[in-house]
């Protein structure tokens, strides 16, 4: 039970590591309003002794965030209202204007990608997700619901593979064109945007893999799970795998003025609610007489939130947000302004 982050700040003082066990579920409204209102609640939580070691690991971290002064940047993920990529994009459009003048990154690698952010070796926090790494036998059925997109080009046409969203193709490497899942399909119409994806080109010895999250250790390793092919990670755009299904598979088009405001009655949610007394109160009835100890972290959670005023800066930003958007102005399409793309590499 629990939503396991940590936190980082960094400034003239050096680094600094915080834990929170319930704010992965409340990032976006901890980052919301600027450097200044993120700074606070990360302070107000529990200090960890060892910020060289003392990290969550892939399997423990849900979310969190750097704060790093000394460079202007944010690195952070997590947050079940990024969970879809058109609320994520909405997201990041908003934090470019509510973060100005910093440097802010989506954390495709997870707790990865915060450690390196904080100069910590990845190594510290890698726990490998073996079902992420597995691949199914045979294609999902369900479209309306969340997949995986394997596509393959072969032969001059392309075969889809709508798998379970829980794995990433792109860690089986070239072998997998050797053991492809039953079940491919010459055409394919997807319900919703998949969760991740991997397009295929055999004949060009060409792959490139997305992500709509955040992976453990799939990034950093991408290159060399692919020797001699031209590699490519998009961040989270879809799009880039779609095109090049040349009409084979279509998704739904995405609404980001629609997502912005989800995004914004979710945080708005958040504020002021502090997870713990709720969570205190769900164990006394499931205990009932007997005697419960809990993890002195359960507890450690330190609610603060944005200022009326830095609330209302927020709303601002979004308003102007909107209207760019409705201005078809909505900012770089799949986190281009968090640099997420990796160019091609190899022979």
């Amino acid at each position: 039970m629990g939503a396991r982050a940590n936190f980082a700040l960094i400034d003239g003082n050096g680094l600094r590591l915080h834990y929170s066990h319930w704010a992965a579920d409340s990032v976006c409204s901890v980052l919301a309003a600027g450097p200044a209102a993120a700074g606070r609640f990360i302070s107000a939580q529990q200090r960890l002794d060892d910020p060289a070691r003392d990290w969550l690991d892939d399997g423990w971290a849900e979310g969190g965030a750097v704060v790093d002064h000394t460079t202007r940047r944010l690195m952070f993920y997590g947050d079940q209202l990024t969970a879809e990529v058109p609320c994520k994009r909405a997201y990041l459009s908003l934090l470019a204007l509510t973060w100005p003048g910093w440097t802010v990154r989506w954390a495709y690698d997870g707790i990865g990608d915060l450690a390196a952010a904080a100069g910590v070796d990845r190594a510290v926090v890698r726990r490998p997700d073996e079902e992420e790494r597995d691949l199914p036998g045979e294609a999902e059925a369900d479209l309306e619901w969340e997949v995986h997109l394997l596509t393959v080009r072969a032969a001059g046409r392309v075969t889809a593979y709508p798998l379970f969203s829980e794995v990433h193709t792109a860690w089986q490497g070239p072998g997998l064109l050797e053991r492809l899942p039953a079940g491919g399909r010459p055409r394919l119409d997807l319900g919703t945007i998949p969760s991740g994806g991997l397009h295929v080109d055999a004949a060009a010895r060409t792959a490139g893999a997305w992500l709509s999250h955040h992976g453990t250790g799939l990034v950093p390793e991408l290159e060399g799970l692919w020797p001699g092919w031209r590699v490519e990670f998009w961040g989270d755009r879809y799009e880039e795998q779609v095109a090049r299904c040349e009409g084979a598979v279509t998704v739904p088009d995405a609404d980001p003025a629609a997502a912005l405001d989800e995004v914004l009655a979710g945080m708005a949610r958040a504020r002021g609610h502090d997870p713990v007394p709720g969570m205190l109160a769900a164990v006394r009835r499931h205990a009932g007489d007997r005697r419960v100890e809990l993890n002195p972290s359960f507890t450690a959670h330190r609610q603060v939130d944005a200022t009326d005023a830095e609330w209302e800066a927020v709303l601002s930003a979004a308003g102007r947000l909107r209207a760019r958007l409705a201005a078809g102005h909505g900012g770089p399409a799949g986190g281009a302004a968090a640099g997420d793309h990796h160019p091609p590499r190899g022979g």
